[in-house]
């Protein structure tokens, strides 16, 4: 719920004192405050790369009005605010209960006279915004905060006055794909209809367990909250029926808010009476916790990689307890991992050099692996399409990262300092790096412009003229995928014909290829023609690429969802050989190809390895080892991956053969899902919550230290793990 002051947050704001941190995000920080009389806040911050832009100030200011507008019976009061300060600030009350998707997962589905009153009051919120010509646009259960007095509606950061689109990118879908509306996933005008689409969503949940449109990849929630009926399982036939009509493709088929609230016909007052007794009970608890907590701030990283330190695994943190907001959180701003650590009550204040003082307590050693966190930069949690993972890409000493939607910028691998800010918007398919400059194509100016390729150097992000102009490709296709540079020649997938009016997609129409492109010359190489796409298909042609000597290494998905692995001629786009890849869940393989000079080591199935040459298996640890193992990584002819219930293993890349397993029984609870990352004194492997590292010579596992994230990387020569979540990239020592 509460996580420690990182070692450059503000020490106060306005009158009040940071305390603790309750979670980060996109635009901001949250923070648990007190001003001298002892009144407790929750405090939003803007983060400084942004607060300098005049557009994102703006929004700030708006999220302060419409605080103010829903006012403190519906929403948590406003105390205090400066949105014309360096540093923006809002200060509110800190409500004391937990986010309705907290309260769900705890109690389950809430039974039907609270979910009554529950939305009756919910329409009251949303109608005293309509009322004031404010529309919320981003209502779902982490911004619905569940009190003994009723719910409050928080987090207005995309609110807007009702009719302006400026503050909203032309045909983009700002807001939560589980609960958006059908005319808010294609980027038009929000009304009070779509806030009322979306309040029968959270109903839905609140009723049910789960959300009207199921879950999984942004792209395919856009698609069912367009085209699908509402799953409303789990609902009474009364409630159902109510809720199906709300979630009406068509506004004008919607009842308003007055409308609900009179068929719901439910007794808003008492409204804890409705509430199960395990959801009082933890209501109770916060309300307690809030007055126990002390100021901990953590020291600054040192200059040099510490040495983690040498404890036993401890039971993991839960990957929710990690990335989501504690229920105190009057803004619900999703957590990003670093830092997001359960802690409460400790003596003494420990504040401002991270050491203890006398009669405190910080973290220690012997009771469980503490946090080697070196720095941490935070994301856009801008949907992501075709749900591609963010991909840290080298760039000599920085790392470059292009936040799904949102804009590259490129970090300092040692210092976490961000170089230069952003340069445009760029997804993650679309650039790679040679680890010299970054490549990926130009904005479009207007529909179908030619395909034009830009180069940005490393030192300021500076664009460069392109280095090739596809006259005959269109730059307007979302889908055109970059795939890797090696040698001075680029290798695509790019698209002939009309860019898709159904953005994400496909369409049928379009004539797509696989390019070499020479960036010396800005000359096309060679091109070979890929299969068409269905209409609105939003897979790409391609999950990785790779270049090794003159052999172009692929992994291609077909229009059924097959993965297969191919290795074309860099000279000629010639098929040298072509095989299918057993794997029931493509997606996992996104970006991960491991080969070395000689063979491929699939991601998928059995530790093996298959002949660079002609695809024939070399060999094929499965017939040796029983356990399932996962992706593996290789370095210096030994191949690493993760096996159940042993933990990482090293075999040798030529033949197969094991060289060790790892030793400790620690490695049980390893993550199958999450390659290892390799450094000179250790392989590291996660746990949950916890970066386990293992002597690379013997296979001991002797160190451990908590790590939040989803994805790691090894940066070798700055010596960090780079650990990429869904709204941060963060650093860890590498060894």
């Amino acid at each position: 719920m509460f996580s420690p002051l990182t070692h450059d947050d503000p020490h106060q704001l306005g009158v009040y004192r940071l305390i603790a941190r309750l979670g980060s995000g996109g635009m901001g920080t949250v923070y648990l405050a007190r001003s001298a009389p002892g009144r407790t806040v929750a405090l939003k911050t803007m983060h400084a790369r942004i607060a300098t832009d005049p557009a994102f100030r703006t929004r700030f200011r708006l999220e302060v009005d419409a605080a103010r507008v829903i006012g403190p019976l519906h929403g948590a009061q406003v105390f205090d605010a400066d949105p014309l300060a360096q540093t923006p600030w809002l200060a509110t009350q800190y409500v004391l209960g937990p986010p309705l998707d907290d309260a769900i997962a705890l109690s389950g589905p809430l039974p039907e006279p609270a979910v009554r009153a529950l939305g009756a009051l919910l329409c009251a919120a949303l109608s005293q915004l309509h009322h004031s010509d404010v529309v919320h646009r981003d209502l779902k259960p982490s911004n619905i905060m569940i009190t003994a007095d009723g719910p409050k509606v928080i987090d207005f950061g995309i609110a807007r006055a009702m009719g302006d689109d400026r503050l909203t990118r032309t045909g983009a879908a700002a807001g939560t794909p589980a609960f958006m509306s059908p005319e808010q996933a294609t980027g038009q005008e929000h009304t009070p209809a779509g806030d009322v689409f979306a309040l029968a969503g959270v109903l839905t949940y609140a009723a049910t367990g789960h959300g009207p449109f199921g879950s999984g990849k942004p792209a395919d929630l856009l698609y069912r909250v367009r085209y699908a009926d509402a799953d409303l399982t789990g609902a009474s036939p009364s409630l159902a029926a109510l809720l199906a009509r709300c979630l009406s493709k068509a506004p004008a088929d919607r009842p308003t808010t007055t409308e609900l609230a009179a068929q719901l016909s439910a007794s808003t007052t008492g409204f804890a009476h409705h509430l199960p007794q395990a959801l009082l009970t933890d209501i109770a608890r916060r309300a307690a916790e809030v007055w126990r907590v002390r100021p901990y701030r953590l020291p600054p990283p040192a200059d040099t990689s510490p040495e983690p330190p040498t404890v036993p695994v401890s039971p993991a943190i839960s990957r929710r307890k990690l990335l989501t907001v504690g229920g105190g959180s009057v803004l619900g701003v999703a957590a990003a991992g670093a830092g997001t650590w359960t802690w409460l009550g400790r003596q003494g204040s420990g504040e401002g050099n991270g050491k203890a003082t006398h009669g405190s307590q910080t973290p220690s050693a012997s009771a469980a692996p503490k946090w080697d966190l070196l720095w941490q930069v935070q994301l856009s949690p801008d949907v992501l399409l075709h749900g591609m993972p963010l991909t840290p890409l080298i760039l000599g000493d920085l790392v470059a990262v292009s936040d799904g939607m949102g804009s590259m910028r490129a970090i300092d691998a040692r210092s976490g300092k961000v170089t230069w800010e952003p340069f445009g918007k760029n997804r993650t398919h679309e650039v790679v790096t040679d680890g010299k400059q970054l490549y990926f194509p130009t904005a479009p100016m207007g529909d179908n412009e030619p395909l034009a390729i830009t180069a940005a150097g490393p030192s300021s992000g500076d664009l460069e003229p392109p280095v090739a102009r596809l006259k005959e490709f269109n730059e307007d296709i979302y889908e055109n995928q970059l795939l890797c540079v090696a040698d001075g020649v680029l290798y695509l997938a790019a698209g002939q014909g009309k860019g898709s009016e159904d953005y994400p997609g496909f369409t049928s129409d379009q004539s797509w290829f696989l390019l070499a492109v020479d960036v010396r010359a800005g000359k096309e190489r060679w091109r070979q023609p890929l299969p068409r796409r269905p209409d609105k298909s939003t897979r790409l042609h391609f999950l990785a690429g790779q270049v090794v000597g003159n052999r172009l290494v692929l992994m291609q998905e077909t229009n059924d969802g097959k993965v297969r692995i191919q290795v074309r001629d860099t000279r000629t786009g010639k098929l040298h050989w072509d095989q299918p890849l057993a794997v029931s869940e493509p997606d996992t393989l996104k970006g991960r190809l491991t080969v070395d000079d000689r063979y491929i080591f699939p991601s998928a199935g059995p530790l093996r390895a298959l002949r660079l040459s002609d695809g024939g298996e070399a060999w094929n640890a499965g017939d040796d080892r029983s356990g399932r193992t996962g992706p593996p990584m290789v370095k210096n002819n030994v191949v690493y991956a993760v096996e159940e219930g042993v933990g990482v293993v090293a075999v040798d890349a030529a033949t197969g053969k094991l060289r060790w397993a790892e030793k400790g029984g620690k490695g049980a609870g390893a993550d199958l899902a999450t390659p290892p990352v390799i450094g000179t004194r250790y392989v590291y492997s996660r746990s949950a919550a916890q970066l386990r590292a293992i002597e690379i010579r013997t296979g001991t596992a002797t160190q451990a230290y908590k790590a939040a994230g989803d994805r790691f990387f090894a940066h070798a020569s700055a010596g960090r793990i780079i650990a990429v979540g869904e709204a941060f990239v963060a650093a860890y020592p590498l060894q």
